[in-house]
Protein backbone atom coordinates (compact mmCIF):
# COMPACT_ATOMS: atom_id res chain seq x y z
CA UNK A 1 0.00 0.00 0.00
CA UNK A 2 2.88 2.62 0.96
CA UNK A 3 5.01 1.50 -2.41
CA UNK A 4 1.90 1.91 -4.19
CA UNK A 5 0.99 5.76 -2.92
CA UNK A 6 4.74 6.04 -3.60
CA UNK A 7 4.49 5.80 -7.32
CA UNK A 8 1.63 7.24 -7.57
CA UNK A 9 2.87 10.50 -5.82
CA UNK A 10 5.79 9.90 -8.04
CA UNK A 11 4.39 10.06 -10.90
CA UNK A 12 2.10 12.80 -10.36
CA UNK A 13 5.08 14.87 -9.27
CA UNK A 14 6.71 14.26 -12.67
CA UNK A 15 3.85 15.47 -14.39
CA UNK A 16 3.95 19.08 -11.94
CA UNK A 17 7.46 18.79 -11.89
CA UNK A 18 7.97 18.95 -15.47
CA UNK A 19 4.82 21.58 -16.15
CA UNK A 20 6.07 23.80 -13.28
CA UNK A 21 10.19 23.66 -14.77
CA UNK A 22 9.03 24.76 -18.01
CA UNK A 23 6.26 27.50 -17.11
CA UNK A 24 7.63 29.24 -14.46
CA UNK A 25 10.80 27.91 -12.53
CA UNK A 26 13.72 27.15 -15.72
CA UNK A 27 13.56 31.32 -16.15
CA UNK A 28 15.14 31.75 -13.17
CA UNK A 29 18.81 32.38 -13.72
CA UNK A 30 19.83 30.74 -10.29
CA UNK A 31 21.38 27.37 -9.76
CA UNK A 32 19.22 26.66 -7.02
CA UNK A 33 16.56 26.60 -9.37
CA UNK A 34 17.86 23.08 -9.64
CA UNK A 35 17.20 21.85 -6.27
CA UNK A 36 13.61 21.67 -8.18
CA UNK A 37 14.20 17.74 -8.79
CA UNK A 38 15.41 17.43 -5.35
CA UNK A 39 11.92 16.00 -3.97
CA UNK A 40 11.42 13.74 -6.84
CA UNK A 41 14.42 12.32 -6.49
CA UNK A 42 14.14 11.46 -3.06
CA UNK A 43 10.95 9.79 -3.96
CA UNK A 44 12.56 7.66 -6.28
CA UNK A 45 15.21 6.53 -3.89
CA UNK A 46 12.63 5.82 -1.61
CA UNK A 47 10.96 3.59 -3.81
CA UNK A 48 14.02 1.77 -4.89
CA UNK A 49 14.69 0.92 -0.69
CA UNK A 50 11.64 -0.33 -0.33
CA UNK A 51 11.70 -2.61 -3.95
CA UNK A 52 14.95 -3.79 -2.22
CA UNK A 53 13.92 -4.40 1.23
CA UNK A 54 15.25 -1.83 2.99
CA UNK A 55 11.72 -0.48 4.89
CA UNK A 56 13.23 1.81 7.92
CA UNK A 57 10.17 3.61 10.22
CA UNK A 58 11.59 6.54 9.31
CA UNK A 59 10.60 6.52 5.49
CA UNK A 60 7.08 6.12 6.47
CA UNK A 61 7.66 9.69 8.04
CA UNK A 62 9.82 11.43 6.10
CA UNK A 63 7.35 10.17 2.73
CA UNK A 64 4.39 12.16 4.67
CA UNK A 65 6.45 15.44 5.42
CA UNK A 66 7.43 15.24 1.78
CA UNK A 67 3.54 14.71 0.58
CA UNK A 68 2.77 18.02 3.06
CA UNK A 69 5.71 19.81 2.16
CA UNK A 70 6.73 19.76 -1.06
CA UNK A 71 4.66 17.83 -3.39
CA UNK A 72 1.01 18.56 -2.41
CA UNK A 73 1.80 22.58 -2.09
CA UNK A 74 3.49 21.75 -6.25
CA UNK A 75 0.63 20.24 -7.24
CA UNK A 76 -1.69 23.16 -6.27
CA UNK A 77 0.94 25.97 -7.51
CA UNK A 78 1.43 23.51 -10.74
CA UNK A 79 -2.75 23.36 -10.90
CA UNK A 80 -2.65 28.13 -10.71
CA UNK A 81 -0.43 28.05 -13.11
CA UNK A 82 -2.20 25.95 -15.74
CA UNK A 83 -5.04 28.44 -14.71
CA UNK A 84 -2.70 31.25 -15.48
CA UNK A 85 -2.60 32.48 -11.89
CA UNK A 86 1.18 31.18 -11.06
CA UNK A 87 1.02 34.38 -8.21
CA UNK A 88 -1.43 33.15 -6.54
CA UNK A 89 -0.61 29.66 -6.63
CA UNK A 90 2.75 30.57 -5.28
CA UNK A 91 1.24 32.28 -2.14
CA UNK A 92 -1.16 29.40 -1.51
CA UNK A 93 1.84 27.16 -2.07
CA UNK A 94 3.52 28.98 0.82
CA UNK A 95 0.25 29.28 2.63
CA UNK A 96 0.02 25.40 2.83
CA UNK A 97 3.99 24.78 3.84
CA UNK A 98 3.40 27.04 6.91
CA UNK A 99 0.46 25.67 8.10
CA UNK A 100 2.02 21.84 7.60
CA UNK A 101 4.67 22.95 9.22
CA UNK A 102 2.69 23.91 12.30
CA UNK A 103 1.47 20.45 12.33
CA UNK A 104 4.84 19.12 12.07
CA UNK A 105 6.12 20.93 14.84
CA UNK A 106 3.43 21.53 17.56
CA UNK A 107 -0.03 20.06 16.18
CA UNK A 108 1.01 16.38 17.16
CA UNK A 109 1.93 17.72 20.53
CA UNK A 110 -1.45 19.66 21.21
CA UNK A 111 -3.01 17.37 23.34
CA UNK A 112 -6.67 18.20 23.72
CA UNK A 113 -9.74 17.15 26.44
CA UNK A 114 -13.09 16.84 25.07
CA UNK A 115 -16.14 15.46 27.02
CA UNK A 116 -19.45 13.83 25.87
CA UNK A 117 -22.46 11.91 27.65
CA UNK A 118 -23.70 8.38 26.38
CA UNK A 119 -27.38 8.57 27.58
CA UNK A 120 -28.86 5.17 28.28
CA UNK A 121 -31.71 4.06 30.21
CA UNK A 122 -30.44 0.61 30.52
CA UNK A 123 -27.64 2.22 32.89
CA UNK A 124 -28.09 0.92 36.31
CA UNK A 125 -29.07 4.19 38.44
CA UNK A 126 -25.99 3.95 41.11
CA UNK A 127 -23.66 4.36 37.83
CA UNK A 128 -25.06 7.65 36.41
CA UNK A 129 -22.83 9.80 36.09
CA UNK A 130 -19.90 7.21 36.09
CA UNK A 131 -16.96 9.21 33.64
CA UNK A 132 -14.38 7.06 31.84
CA UNK A 133 -11.29 8.54 30.16
CA UNK A 134 -10.87 7.68 26.65
CA UNK A 135 -7.77 7.46 25.69
CA UNK A 136 -6.03 5.44 22.59
CA UNK A 137 -3.58 4.79 19.92
CA UNK A 138 -0.13 6.25 21.99
CA UNK A 139 1.93 5.38 19.43
CA UNK A 140 4.93 5.57 21.88
CA UNK A 141 7.70 4.74 19.39
CA UNK A 142 6.77 8.69 17.67
CA UNK A 143 7.45 10.07 21.24
CA UNK A 144 10.65 8.64 22.08
CA UNK A 145 12.11 12.05 21.37
CA UNK A 146 9.20 13.86 23.43
CA UNK A 147 8.36 11.76 26.33
CA UNK A 148 7.05 14.93 28.23
CA UNK A 149 4.51 14.73 25.55
CA UNK A 150 3.51 11.89 27.40
CA UNK A 151 4.32 13.19 30.84
CA UNK A 152 1.35 15.74 29.85
CA UNK A 153 -1.19 13.14 28.81
CA UNK A 154 -0.47 11.24 31.95
CA UNK A 155 -1.56 14.58 33.92
CA UNK A 156 -3.88 15.38 31.97
CA UNK A 157 -5.63 12.36 32.52
CA UNK A 158 -5.72 12.33 36.28
CA UNK A 159 -6.52 15.79 36.64
CA UNK A 160 -10.06 14.71 34.98
CA UNK A 161 -10.36 12.53 37.90
CA UNK A 162 -12.26 9.87 36.16
CA UNK A 163 -13.95 6.52 37.32
CA UNK A 164 -12.33 4.20 34.50
CA UNK A 165 -9.34 4.73 32.50
CA UNK A 166 -9.99 2.76 28.75
CA UNK A 167 -7.26 2.76 26.17
CA UNK A 168 -8.34 1.12 22.90
CA UNK A 169 -5.12 -0.25 21.41
CA UNK A 170 -2.16 0.90 19.97
CA UNK A 171 0.53 1.05 22.65
CA UNK A 172 3.20 0.95 20.17
CA UNK A 173 4.33 1.36 16.54
CA UNK A 174 6.59 -1.92 15.99
CA UNK A 175 8.21 -2.67 18.72
CA UNK A 176 7.80 -3.57 23.02
CA UNK A 177 11.04 -1.77 23.07
CA UNK A 178 9.13 1.69 22.62
CA UNK A 179 7.03 1.01 25.58
CA UNK A 180 10.11 0.22 28.45
CA UNK A 181 10.99 3.66 28.73
CA UNK A 182 7.31 4.99 29.74
CA UNK A 183 6.33 1.89 31.89
CA UNK A 184 7.19 4.12 34.84
CA UNK A 185 5.31 6.90 33.47
CA UNK A 186 2.19 5.27 32.65
CA UNK A 187 2.17 3.76 35.96
CA UNK A 188 1.32 6.91 37.21
CA UNK A 189 -2.43 6.98 35.50
CA UNK A 190 -4.77 6.66 38.49
CA UNK A 191 -8.80 5.82 38.67
CA UNK A 192 -10.66 4.55 41.42
CA UNK A 193 -12.11 2.03 38.93
CA UNK A 194 -8.47 0.98 37.56
CA UNK A 195 -7.18 1.47 33.62
CA UNK A 196 -8.35 -1.69 30.81
CA UNK A 197 -6.82 -1.62 28.07
CA UNK A 198 -6.92 -3.76 24.58
CA UNK A 199 -4.61 -4.73 21.57
CA UNK A 200 -4.26 -2.86 18.78
CA UNK A 201 -3.12 -4.20 15.32
CA UNK A 202 -0.07 -2.77 15.70
CA UNK A 203 0.66 -4.44 19.48
CA UNK A 204 0.87 -7.65 17.46
CA UNK A 205 4.32 -5.95 16.72
CA UNK A 206 4.41 -7.18 13.18
CA UNK A 207 5.44 -3.99 11.69
CA UNK A 208 8.95 -2.97 10.72
CA UNK A 209 11.55 -5.31 9.43
CA UNK A 210 10.68 -8.79 8.99
CA UNK A 211 10.46 -11.06 11.63
CA UNK A 212 10.15 -14.75 12.35
CA UNK A 213 7.01 -16.13 13.45
CA UNK A 214 8.61 -16.98 17.14
CA UNK A 215 9.86 -12.79 17.19
CA UNK A 216 6.48 -12.10 17.08
CA UNK A 217 5.29 -13.71 19.36
CA UNK A 218 7.70 -13.17 21.78
CA UNK A 219 7.45 -9.32 20.84
CA UNK A 220 3.80 -9.72 21.56
CA UNK A 221 3.88 -11.53 24.84
CA UNK A 222 6.13 -8.43 26.13
CA UNK A 223 3.98 -6.16 24.92
CA UNK A 224 1.25 -7.63 27.14
CA UNK A 225 3.34 -8.62 30.14
CA UNK A 226 4.46 -4.37 30.16
CA UNK A 227 0.88 -3.20 30.00
CA UNK A 228 -0.11 -5.50 33.44
CA UNK A 229 3.16 -4.78 34.71
CA UNK A 230 1.74 -1.32 34.48
CA UNK A 231 -1.13 -1.82 36.44
CA UNK A 232 -3.04 -2.08 33.52
CA UNK A 233 -6.27 -4.63 32.76
CA UNK A 234 -5.65 -5.97 29.66
CA UNK A 235 -8.26 -7.65 27.86
CA UNK A 236 -8.28 -9.85 25.27
CA UNK A 237 -11.85 -11.49 24.88
CA UNK A 238 -12.96 -11.45 27.92
CA UNK A 239 -14.52 -8.86 30.84
CA UNK A 240 -14.70 -7.49 34.24
CA UNK A 241 -17.65 -6.62 36.05
CA UNK A 242 -17.39 -3.39 38.09
CA UNK A 243 -19.51 -3.39 41.64
CA UNK A 244 -21.43 -0.14 42.81
CA UNK A 245 -23.90 -1.41 46.03
CA UNK A 246 -26.39 -3.56 44.49
CA UNK A 247 -25.59 -2.35 40.74
CA UNK A 248 -22.72 -3.60 38.20
CA UNK A 249 -21.56 -2.84 34.76
CA UNK A 250 -19.25 -4.65 32.65
CA UNK A 251 -16.14 -3.44 30.77
CA UNK A 252 -15.69 -6.08 27.74
CA UNK A 253 -12.49 -6.11 25.66
CA UNK A 254 -11.79 -7.81 22.48
CA UNK A 255 -8.49 -8.41 20.41
CA UNK A 256 -8.31 -6.54 17.07
CA UNK A 257 -10.85 -7.13 14.48
CA UNK A 258 -10.38 -5.65 11.50
CA UNK A 259 -10.56 -5.96 7.35
CA UNK A 260 -7.43 -7.55 5.77
CA UNK A 261 -4.33 -6.78 6.30
CA UNK A 262 -5.49 -6.27 9.62
CA UNK A 263 -5.58 -9.02 12.27
CA UNK A 264 -9.05 -10.50 12.68
CA UNK A 265 -9.10 -12.21 16.53
CA UNK A 266 -12.00 -10.95 18.38
CA UNK A 267 -14.06 -12.98 19.60
CA UNK A 268 -16.76 -11.16 21.49
CA UNK A 269 -19.11 -14.75 21.95
CA UNK A 270 -16.04 -15.61 24.51
CA UNK A 271 -15.52 -11.93 25.83
CA UNK A 272 -18.81 -11.80 26.95
CA UNK A 273 -19.76 -15.23 27.95
CA UNK A 274 -21.29 -15.47 31.55
CA UNK A 275 -22.99 -11.92 31.40
CA UNK A 276 -26.48 -11.61 31.15
CA UNK A 277 -28.83 -9.82 28.91
CA UNK A 278 -29.51 -7.40 31.01
CA UNK A 279 -26.24 -6.41 32.17
CA UNK A 280 -24.85 -2.99 31.26
CA UNK A 281 -21.95 -3.36 28.81
CA UNK A 282 -19.25 -1.42 27.69
CA UNK A 283 -16.97 -3.11 24.78
CA UNK A 284 -13.77 -1.72 23.98
CA UNK A 285 -12.70 -2.70 20.07
CA UNK A 286 -9.83 -1.00 18.72
CA UNK A 287 -11.35 -0.91 14.99
CA UNK A 288 -14.58 1.10 15.09
CA UNK A 289 -15.97 -0.59 11.45
CA UNK A 290 -16.21 -3.48 13.95
CA UNK A 291 -19.42 -1.69 15.60
CA UNK A 292 -21.08 -2.06 12.42
CA UNK A 293 -19.46 -5.39 10.90
CA UNK A 294 -20.88 -7.31 14.23
CA UNK A 295 -22.24 -5.23 16.90
CA UNK A 296 -24.74 -2.47 15.74
CA UNK A 297 -28.34 -3.89 15.55
CA UNK A 298 -26.29 -8.12 16.42
CA UNK A 299 -26.13 -7.54 20.22
CA UNK A 300 -27.11 -5.38 22.89
CA UNK A 301 -24.07 -3.64 23.78
CA UNK A 302 -25.27 0.29 24.54
CA UNK A 303 -21.26 1.50 24.04
CA UNK A 304 -18.68 0.43 22.67
CA UNK A 305 -14.93 2.53 22.43
CA UNK A 306 -12.66 2.27 19.94
CA UNK A 307 -9.54 4.06 17.75
CA UNK A 308 -7.66 3.29 15.10
CA UNK A 309 -8.75 5.72 12.62
CA UNK A 310 -6.43 8.99 13.90
CA UNK A 311 -8.69 11.19 11.70
CA UNK A 312 -5.41 10.71 9.44
CA UNK A 313 -3.90 13.05 11.25
CA UNK A 314 -5.85 15.88 9.80
CA UNK A 315 -9.39 17.72 10.39
CA UNK A 316 -10.70 20.77 8.42
CA UNK A 317 -13.74 22.70 9.44
CA UNK A 318 -15.08 19.20 11.24
CA UNK A 319 -14.10 17.09 8.02
CA UNK A 320 -11.17 14.69 7.79
CA UNK A 321 -10.45 12.09 5.04
CA UNK A 322 -10.88 8.95 7.09
CA UNK A 323 -14.24 9.69 6.17
CA UNK A 324 -13.46 8.06 2.87
CA UNK A 325 -12.37 4.83 4.34
CA UNK A 326 -14.77 5.03 7.83
CA UNK A 327 -18.74 5.36 8.44
CA UNK A 328 -17.43 6.09 11.91
CA UNK A 329 -14.06 7.69 12.31
CA UNK A 330 -14.45 10.40 15.05
CA UNK A 331 -16.30 11.25 17.67
CA UNK A 332 -19.69 10.35 19.39
CA UNK A 333 -22.23 8.26 17.25
CA UNK A 334 -25.65 6.46 17.89
CA UNK A 335 -27.83 4.57 15.86
CA UNK A 336 -30.82 2.15 17.59
CA UNK A 337 -30.33 3.78 21.21
CA UNK A 338 -26.58 2.10 20.74
CA UNK A 339 -23.56 4.39 20.65
CA UNK A 340 -19.89 4.45 19.40
CA UNK A 341 -17.36 6.36 20.79
CA UNK A 342 -13.95 6.46 18.22
CA UNK A 343 -11.10 8.42 19.82
CA UNK A 344 -9.12 10.26 16.76
CA UNK A 345 -6.00 9.15 19.04
CA UNK A 346 -4.25 10.41 21.66
CA UNK A 347 -0.52 9.98 20.54
CA UNK A 348 0.52 9.82 16.71
CA UNK A 349 2.08 6.77 14.79
CA UNK A 350 3.77 10.14 12.38
CA UNK A 351 4.43 13.24 13.70
CA UNK A 352 2.11 15.29 12.34
CA UNK A 353 -1.82 16.61 13.13
CA UNK A 354 -3.66 19.12 12.28
CA UNK A 355 -7.15 19.82 13.14
CA UNK A 356 -7.11 16.51 14.83
CA UNK A 357 -5.14 17.24 17.14
CA UNK A 358 -4.37 14.84 19.68
CA UNK A 359 -7.06 14.07 22.40
CA UNK A 360 -8.29 12.74 25.54
CA UNK A 361 -12.32 12.13 26.06
CA UNK A 362 -14.09 12.18 29.08
CA UNK A 363 -17.47 9.93 28.45
CA UNK A 364 -19.92 10.55 30.91
CA UNK A 365 -22.81 7.74 31.65
CA UNK A 366 -26.30 8.63 31.94
CA UNK A 367 -28.88 6.60 33.23
CA UNK A 368 -31.69 9.32 31.96
CA UNK A 369 -34.36 8.65 29.15
CA UNK A 370 -32.70 7.82 26.40
CA UNK A 371 -32.66 10.88 23.87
Amino acid sequence: MILTSLIIICLLSLASDIYLWYRVVRHHASPWRYLHWLPLCITALLIVMMLTGSMFTWMFSLGIYMFLLAFLPRWLHALMALLRMPRAGLALRIMLIAVSLYGITFGWKRITVRETEAVNHTLPPSFHGFRIAHISDLHLGTYASQPETVERIVEMVNEASPDLIAFTGDIVNSSPTELRPFIETLSRLQAPCGIVSILGNHDYCTYGPRKSASEHKAQLEEVIAMQRQMGWNLLMNEHIVLHNGNDSIAIVGVENDGHPPFPARANLGKATSGLSAECYKVLLTHDPSHWRRAILSHTDIPLTLSGHTHAMHLRIAGWSPSALLFTEWGGLYKENNQYLHVNTGTGSNIPFRLGAWPEITIITLSSADAK
